[in-house]
């Protein structure tokens, strides 16, 4: 095969769920080649994760004639022939499988620096938007039977329907099943902390300590984790998703948890030197991610009882 005939853009295409069986065909094909176009296939997925190319209108590569039609050809000539050029096909197709499938075994991790957030596209045309300091893992291509990527932290999932290949998110304590949807996922396992919103659709959401224990899910319903079991509750409004956009939601909430939400969207370190946590004497409010920590304190402060000191150096703010 021509090795020109996989470039970076019908990759790009291959990366968003846009490129076609037969460009899919090709790539598998061209990867299989030599180790080092599978080496270039992982460091174009990567780069495409980080600059999150959307909206290319990759140019359209000309189809080159498929091998099945020569083969056909060779049949009719004879039935000899075609019997062992068949053998051959059958164990060239076996092995793309094969090789399509060892890649669906090989997870790429893509980690979110805190202060900063990432959208990205999966092979399947998924969308996923990644807070401050979340981490996925997923293959290079997903399998013939399922889409599983596995999540710490942050992330709000976009997914493209497949009836055939269920998506699946596994976190520290639950395994959600997907079915087309909208939702966003919560999971920090250093604070034995998980909740799931969903947005549109519908997800089942299954406990890793109790698999019994699996709750479905429908617009606007709120599942969280707590005492080894699963809760579920309806929600009126979805102003806990604004980091989505930029926001931070500030509500009558403990002063800690807030303060651990600025500490991952800021990327700044804050301790809290008081006998007693003040109190956020407010039903709602929203503060921009981009006005910064510092605005977000001078506001905080309008509604709560505290002062602050910043080490610029260390990065560290004291809450007295």
């Amino acid at each position: 095969m021509d090795a020109k005939i996989v470039n970076k853009e019908i990759l790009f295409k291959y990366f968003k769920g846009e490129a076609t069986p037969d460009e899919q065909e090709r790539i598998h094909e061209w990867i299989a080649e030599s180790p080092s176009h599978k080496e270039d296939f992982k460091m174009y997925h990567l780069m495409f994760d980080g600059i999150a190319l959307y909206g290319d209108k990759s140019p359209i590569i000309a189809r080159q004639p498929k091998p099945r039609m020569i083969m056909q050809k060779i049949i009719r000539y004879s039935v000899g022939v075609a019997a062992a050029t068949m053998l051959i096909a059958g164990g060239y197709y076996a092995s793309r499988v094969q090789y399509a499938g060892s890649l669906s075994e090989q997870y790429t991790t893509i980690s979110v620096p805190a202060g900063q957030q990432m959208r990205m596209s999966l092979a399947d045309g998924s969308q996923v938007q990644l807070n401050s300091g979340a981490k996925i893992e997923y293959p290079v291509v997903f399998s013939n039977k399922s889409r599983i990527v596995r999540l710490s932290g942050e992330a709000m999932f976009n997914v493209e329907h497949d009836a055939k290949r269920p998506f699946i998110v596994e976190t520290f304590a639950t395994k959600i099943q997907v079915h087309g949807t909208k939702f966003n996922v919560l999971a920090d396992k250093s604070r034995n902390y998980f909740s799931t919103t969903l947005v549109e659709g519908s997800i089942q959401v299954t406990n890793n300590s109790n698999p019994q224990e699996t709750l479905f899910m429908k617009p606007y319903d709120v599942v969280v984790l707590a005492d080894g079991q699963l809760y579920k509750k309806h929600t009126d409004n979805l102003r806990d998703l604004g980091w989505a956009e930029g926001l931070i939601h500030i509500k009558k909430m403990p002063f800690d948890e807030l303060m651990a939400t600025f500490e991952r969207v800021f990327d700044v370190k804050i301790i809290i030197k008081r006998e007693e946590l003040p109190e956020i004497n407010v039903k709602n409010g929203e503060i921009r991610i981009s006005d910064g920590v510092e605005y977000a304190l001078h506001v905080l402060q309008q509604i709560s009882d505290f002062t602050y000191e910043r080490d610029l150096t260390s990065n560290v703010i004291v809450i007295k």
